[in-house]
């Protein structure tokens, strides 16, 4: 997954950041940034088919490809 792709757009931009400040629960990322429920989980659900984040129990943590993404983009 290319950096442009979360950077493109608003929404994913917001949970990549959620992501990096260590929020890993997707109901309180979308709560917290007042998202539609439906859309966080279907941008959560990009970034894992990106392989950039991973779901360990209900959290999500980003993969080492991920890692290097948060790098780039930074913070």
């Amino acid at each position: 997954m290319e950096e442009g792709f979360i950077l493109a757009n608003k929404f994913r931009r917001v949970i990549f950041d959620e992501l990096v400040a260590g929020e890993n629960d997707i109901k309180r990322i979308a709560k917290k940034n007042r998202m539609i429920p439906r859309v966080a989980q279907r941008i959560i659900d990009e970034f894992v088919t990106g392989g950039i984040v991973e779901k360990k129990g209900v959290r999500y943590v980003f993969t080492d490809e991920g890692k290097k993404l948060v790098e780039t983009i930074g913070k």
